[in-house]
């Protein structure tokens, strides 16, 4: 018999497993209702629709994370969205221009992230950069010599990737990616 602080440690593991604290995001987005992108989980597609380049850059607006940018592609759904679910060539695309984009804003120590669904905040596809902090261990990873050869990788999945060899080093060792770079 379980004593009794780990009978209660056991069901509040499953309660947070099955009903994670962050929410799930939802997409309320409808792109030809314009005024569906007011919400705020949508405000990253209203950026999209006034957009040229198929791959654009924002700052993060988030004060806590000053030193944070977004790399995002134009092309969007009305539905939870991810790179690991774009077209291969255009995945390619928005992953190397966050590479070229994260080298020219943070030098060598450059990183990336996506985050799992259910810690996203905003549901158009969005990569996290910035630099990569000092504290992260780099154990494990798997090496590419190009973006487009990374995987399609489901929403559920968080993604980090940062220089390493003269390579990407990819890691899918945790859900809420960006907490591996500076805020």
């Amino acid at each position: 018999m379980l004593p009794r602080i780990g009978a209660a440690g056991i069901v509040l593991a499953v309660l947070i497993y099955a009903n994670p604290p962050f929410p799930v995001v939802g997409c309320p987005c409808d792109h030809a209702a314009t005024e569906t992108l007011s919400s705020r989980v949508c405000s990253l597609c209203r950026t999209a629709e006034k957009q040229t380049d198929t791959v654009y850059f924002l700052k993060d607006i988030n004060p806590h994370k000053p030193n944070r940018y977004l790399a995002l592609p134009k092309a969007h759904e009305s539905e939870l969205q991810h790179t690991g679910g774009l077209p291969a060539e255009l995945r390619a695309e928005v992953w190397e221009a966050a590479i070229t984009e994260a080298q020219r804003l943070f030098g060598a120590r450059w990183g990336l992230a996506e985050n799992a669904y259910f810690f996203r905040t905003q549901c158009h596809a969005h990569i996290h950069m910035g630099p990569m902090s000092p504290e992260v261990a780099d154990e494990g990873g798997t090496l590419y010599s190009n973006a487009a050869d990374f995987p399609a990788l489901e929403a559920s999945e968080g993604v980090w990737v940062h220089p390493k060899d003269g390579r990407y080093c990819l890691h899918r060792d945790r859900d809420l990616a960006e907490v591996v770079l500076i805020r």
